[in-house]
């Protein structure tokens, strides 16, 4: 039916919200792989570079969140609205036609 054209894309929206936490966490794990890599180099007297591995893994693990979030409750809102514009599309276009039959 006609009206299809709105959802068009609100996919591409749901599966970037739904892979951002996993690119945060690859980040978390990588960033904590520097750690570790700090801690058997210099063992656990190199603060600096145990504090720069945490940092990325802290900030990759946030910025995935923060990405998700929203990205997920925009996904359901525009569905949704999409969804109830396409009704409301099919119900005029219901009554449109009633009235095109109904002329003389």
């Amino acid at each position: 039916m006609i009206g299809k054209d709105l959802s068009r894309g609100l996919g591409i929206i749901a599966i970037m919200a739904a892979i951002a936490p996993l690119l945060g966490l690859l980040g978390t794990v990588s960033g904590m792989m520097d750690t570790f890599n700090v801690i058997s180099l210099f063992g656990t007297g190199n603060a600096k570079g145990m504090a720069d591995g945490i940092s990325i893994a802290l900030i990759t693990t946030q910025a995935g969140l923060v990405i998700a979030i929203p990205g997920l409750y925009m996904s359901v809102y525009l569905r949704r609205h999409a969804h109830r514009l396409e009704n409301k599309l099919n119900e005029n276009i219901l009554i449109i036609k009633r009235h095109i039959r109904s002329l003389p």
